[in-house]
């Protein structure tokens, strides 16, 4: 039972994270693509996916048919944790001081601890 919730949820959020979506427009291409062949009988699938994938946007006769076909429009109806991740920050830093030979830094020793500062959590001391 546990395999079968599991392969649910994955399922939901492989359709609903993903481009997995698209599988679903798997019937338009197979009837797209019998359209063609009964055009062209010597049409082959790889012939199919060079036409209507590798030749750039042809607007023809079947352009409404073509655009129903699985990864042919971005279609960004379905949420993605890409929006909710926030974009990479980036930071301008200025350029450095030259560094002057001879001359060191001043040393801030305002803000180390002191040592006797532990010494005033001690426990109660029964007189």
């Amino acid at each position: 039972m546990r395999r079968v919730f599991a392969s649910f949820f994955l399922l939901i959020y492989l359709f609903s994270s993903t481009e997995l979506h698209e599988l679903v427009k798997i019937s338009a291409f197979v009837s797209h693509y019998a359209e063609h062949k009964q055009e062209d009988p010597t049409l082959n699938v790889f012939a199919f996916v060079k036409i209507h994938y590798f030749n750039g946007n042809v607007i023809d006769d079947d352009y409404a048919k073509d655009r129903q076909l699985p990864f042919k429009t971005a279609d960004c109806s379905h949420s993605s944790l890409s929006h909710v991740l926030p974009l990479p920050m980036t930071m301008d830093l200025p350029a450095p001081d030259a560094f002057h030979p001879g001359k060191l830094p001043h040393y801030d020793q305002s803000m180390l601890p002191s040592a006797h500062m532990a010494d005033i959590w001690q426990p109660p001391k029964a007189c």
